[in-house]
C-alpha cells in the first residue's frame, strides 16, 4: 500500500467538502469527485403547503446541509408556523445555530446517534406529526424509527438528483480514470452514491477498490453487490475527530 493511501470522496460537494477535512486530519490524501448534481424541486409555497395538510408539530434535521437548504424555503407565509406550531430538532451544534439565529424554537439530541433522537422525542412525549427535510429519503434513519413506533412521520423532498451534460460527464470522466490506479478507497457517503459511481464511470473496475460506507444501507447494497468494504464508520459534525481516528485505524488493518 502506498505510504498515504487516496481517497475518492464521491457525490455533492455540498456534503463531501466536511468528509475532506476530517480525512485530511486522518493523515490521508482525498479525492473530490463532483458525481452528483442536486435540482431543486421545492419552493417555499410547498412547504407552507405541507405544514398546513399534516399539521406538522415536529421538524427534523439530519445534517446542517440541509438546515441551510430549508432555511431559503422560509417566508413571510410560512414563518409563523415554523415558529409558533412546530419544534424543531436537531443532531449537531451548526444546524442548531442556523435555525436559532432565525429565531425558531429548536432542541438539539442529547445524543449523536439517530435512535438517541428517537428517544429524546418519546422522553418529550412529541408525539405530533413529523416532517423530515431531507434530499435521498433513503439515507433518512429517523422517520424509519419514527414508523416503527407508529409516529406519523413524513419526507419534505427539497432536491434530487440531476445528471450532468454529456460534456460535463467526460471531463469528469477523463479526469478520474487518468488517475484511477492512484487510489485505494472510495468513500460512499450514503446509499445513492453507490449508483451514481456505477453510472459515472461504467468502465472502472470496481474491484479495485476498498469501500467505505457511512451508511448502513450502503454497506448493505456493497455487499449485495459483492464488493469489498470495510464496516460502517458513522460521520457526526460534531465528532470529525472520532471519525479521523476510525478512518485512520480501517486503513491501518
Amino acid at each position: 500500500m502506498k505510504s498515504t493511501p487516496n481517497i475518492i470522496l464521491t457525490g455533492n460537494l455540498v456534503y463531501i467538502k466536511p468528509l475532506a477535512d476530517a480525512v485530511l486530519r486522518a493523515g490521508l490524501s482525498p479525492r473530490e469527485i463532483d458525481i452528483m448534481k442536486l435540482r431543486n424541486i421545492a419552493g417555499p409555497d410547498d412547504l407552507t403547503e405541507a405544514l398546513n395538510t399534516y399539521k406538522i408539530e415536529n421538524m427534523v434535521y439530519s445534517r446542517p446541509e440541509h438546515v441551510e437548504m430549508f432555511l431559503k424555503l422560509m417566508n413571510d407565509t410560512n414563518k409563523p408556523l415554523l415558529t409558533e406550531s412546530v419544534i424543531h430538532f436537531v443532531q449537531d451544534a451548526r444546524s442548531f445555530k442556523l435555525l436559532n439565529d432565525q429565531g425558531l424554537p429548536v432542541l438539539q439530541s442529547p445524543g449523536d446517534r439517530s435512535i438517541d433522537m428517537v428517544e429524546y422525542f418519546l422522553r418529550l412525549n412529541r408525539t405530533g406529526p413529523v416532517l423530515t427535510p431531507c434530499v435521498d429519503p433513503e439515507a433518512e434513519e429517523i422517520p424509519e424509527f419514527l414508523a416503527e413506533l407508529k409516529f406519523e412521520s413524513r419526507y419534505f423532498r427539497m432536491y434530487e438528483a440531476a445528471p450532468f451534460s454529456k460534456d460535463e460527464l467526460e471531463t469528469i470522466r477523463e479526469e478520474f480514470y487518468g488517475t484511477e490506479k492512484d487510489s485505494d478507497y472510495v468513500l460512499l457517503h450514503e446509499p445513492g452514491t453507490i449508483t451514481q459511481f456505477l453510472v459515472a464511470f461504467p468502465d472502472s473496475d470496481l474491484s479495485s477498490f476498498t469501500y467505505i460506507p457511512l451508511h448502513k444501507k450502503t454497506e448493505e447494497k456493497l455487499r449485495h453487490l459483492g464488493l469489498k468494504h470495510t464496516e460502517v464508520i458513522p460521520y457526526h459534525p460534531d465528532q470529525a475527530a472520532r471519525f479521523s481516528e476510525a478512518l485512520k485505524e480501517k486503513i491501518s488493518q
